[in-house]
């Protein structure tokens, strides 16, 4: 039998977390977010494409992430709030790229470049050669969640672990890695696992996250290569 018509509770975290990916999320429902917050009205003023921008700036202003000049790979863009700070941020000698399987809607600014893809399917070996090596990958890829908090948090593991992947291949020594991960079962494996390739490691939690959100930033600062890690 096909891995499309299997039940869902027969297949693997890692693998629905694909599907999901890879199906837009279709056959998940999202959480309510519809009611614009204090900080969606906010982002709206200031003419920022979502309310998560206020995350990124939080960290940014807290642990110096952004500098002039710098390469950004932005992963789990779309609609491109984080990439449009970023972009400010590194100004005009600067490089922000940014993944999703989403379309960005909104116009580049000189500085940007966007790529529709898949992550689970994105090379970093074309990456590297297109745009050379990244000062900071930063990721705030999540999955479409369904409800169950088990299920939402393998799939949000899946995700993250790929962007540490791409991250491993991409970065120049000393460069840094910010991923956004579901709290659960599997969180605490996958910190260590980003501590394997970075000097120090931070969890964060912005002001701008929803209370209801199971959501954990974590800051890998200055990453070490390790040759037999690159597995992007």
């Amino acid at each position: 039998m096909g891995v499309g018509k299997r039940p869902n509770h027969l297949i693997s975290p890692a693998v629905l977390v694909i599907m999901a990916w890879q199906q837009g999320g279709k056959f998940l429902a999202r959480a309510d977010y519809t009611k614009p917050d204090f900080y969606a009205r906010k982002a709206k003023e200031r003419g920022f494409a979502a309310r998560s921008v206020f995350k990124l700036e939080e960290l940014d202003r807290k642990e110096k992430l952004l500098r002039r000049g710098a390469r950004v790979l932005d992963l789990g863009a779309a609609p491109g709030s984080w990439m449009q700070y970023a972009a400010g941020q590194v100004g005009d000698k600067g490089l922000v790229v940014g993944v999703d399987l989403k379309e960005l809607s909104r116009p580049l600014q000189p500085n940007e470049r966007f790529l529709q893809a898949d992550v689970f399917e994105l090379s970093g070996e074309e990456l590297l050669s297109r745009f050379g090596v990244f000062d900071l990958v930063q990721s705030d890829l999540a999955p479409a969640t369904m409800g169950d908090k088990a299920t939402d948090h393998f799939r949000s593991i899946a995700l993250a672990e790929r962007a540490l992947a791409l991250a491993r291949r991409l970065l120049r020594p000393g460069g840094h890695f910010l991923v956004k991960a579901f709290q659960g079962a599997d969180f605490d494996a996958f910190a260590r696992s980003v501590r394997g390739s970075f000097r120090t490691v931070k969890l964060k939690k912005p002001k701008g996250s929803r209370a209801t959100s199971p959501e954990m930033y974590i800051l890998g600062r200055e990453f070490q290569r390790i040759e037999e890690e690159d597995d992007a």
